[in-house]
């Protein structure tokens, strides 16, 4: 029960100050609010965090979920539900008005799963990744409990290797590469982005300030589980050490959970990510390279609460879907478990679309 109450308070203790506004200015932008009935349509599946996609080709996009309610009754009613780890969906088709989802986990309804699992009591939260050289590789982060703050912290990140993406999920072949955890810089729970020959994750030091870090990796030696050729961004150059973070090389305070892409309205690298505690509000940063350096914040948007035990945290862009501006999501959680599993409306991901 505690569970769902704690998760996002270690997410969201970042920045408490209002921001100033960086070199896009918040007029120059609107803000829709979009139905999110895509997420609604299952009577199993009532309700996850996290909502990370992935675009996977041939015009299916992988979604990757946190901590996610099972009606195992299928009365399509959260108050029949279990609570797991994780879940995946497969969305075929790139239009949120136009497609559906497949919703997955292991098990069956009535004793589901976490998609991904760890043996023993430890577990996996789903980060972000991507698909190089038709491999899908998918970043997650481990965590454990603990008799101290609010009962679980950060281990570590593990990084998932599917070698069958295109097949159905339930018959993937995964394999799983435990990564290095140094300076307590948890890797790829945010944002992962690809060129030709590296792969590059964003960490977030965690549990700890929130201090978000650029690396990267030779491809061909990341599919093999090999992380010898990870290099830090610090001081203008790429920095190979396993070891330790190097000085001067944090790019800004962030989340555990963000989004970073190309924007091509506006010609730049764009970082989104909720600001504040409980009520919070969404911002993004400008940047003319994911290394930066990256504007100040433009806050942008804040939900509307029906009361003060509501919050909100998880805020991801989504380019994979097909739309004029972009696509973002975020979750709206709250303190009271009795209403998070009464109301409906909340703890499914809640969609708006931002505009230039």
């Amino acid at each position: 029960m505690k569970t769902i109450l704690v998760i996002v308070i270690l997410l969201l203790t970042s920045v408490l100050e209002t921001f100033p506004q960086g070199n896009l200015c918040k007029e120059e932008v609107s803000v829709q609010e979009i139905n999110n009935l895509l997420f609604k349509g299952d009577k199993y599946w009532r309700g996850a965090d996290g909502a990370a996609s992935i675009d996977l080709g041939k015009n299916k996009i992988l979604w990757l979920f946190g901590d996610t309610f099972i009606d195992t009754l299928g009365t399509g009613k959260r108050t029949n539900s279990t609570l797991i780890r994780n879940s995946i969906a497969i969305q075929n088709g790139e239009d949120i008005d136009s497609s559906s989802l497949i919703f997955y986990y292991r098990g069956i309804s009535k004793k589901p799963r976490a998609f991904f699992e760890l043996p023993g009591d430890n577990w996996f939260w789903t980060g972000h990744g991507t698909v190089v050289k038709d491999k899908l590789i998918i970043f997650l982060f481990e965590l454990e409990r603990t008799n101290e703050g609010f009962g679980f912290q950060s281990v570590g990140w593990h990084m998932a290797v599917v070698k069958n993406p295109s097949d159905d999920p339930l018959n993937w072949d995964i394999e799983y590469f435990k990564g290095p955890y140094p300076a307590g810089i948890l890797l790829g729970s945010s944002a992962v982005l690809k060129d030709d020959q590296f792969v590059y994750a964003y960490g977030v030091k965690e549990p700890g300030s929130h201090e978000v870090y650029l690396l990267r990796f030779e491809i061909d030696q990341l599919l093999v589980g090999n992380f010898s050729s990870m290099a830090w961004w610090s001081n203008k150059r790429w920095v190979n050490n396993t070891g330790f973070a190097p000085e001067n090389s944090v790019l800004f305070t962030g989340h555990t959970e963000f989004s970073v892409h190309y924007q091509k309205e506006i010609e730049s690298y764009m970082q989104i990510q909720s600001f504040g505690f409980g009520h919070a509000e969404l911002g993004y940063r400008l940047a003319a390279q994911p290394q930066g350096p990256w504007s100040e914040p433009v806050i942008f948007y804040k939900p509307v609460y029906a009361d003060e035990q509501e919050f909100m945290y998880s805020a991801r862009a989504h380019p994979e879907l097909t739309s004029n501006g972009v696509l973002v999501t975020f979750n709206v959680n709250s303190f009271d478990f009795g209403k998070l599993v009464r109301n409906e409306e909340i703890y499914f991901p809640r969609i708006i679309k931002l505009e230039f």
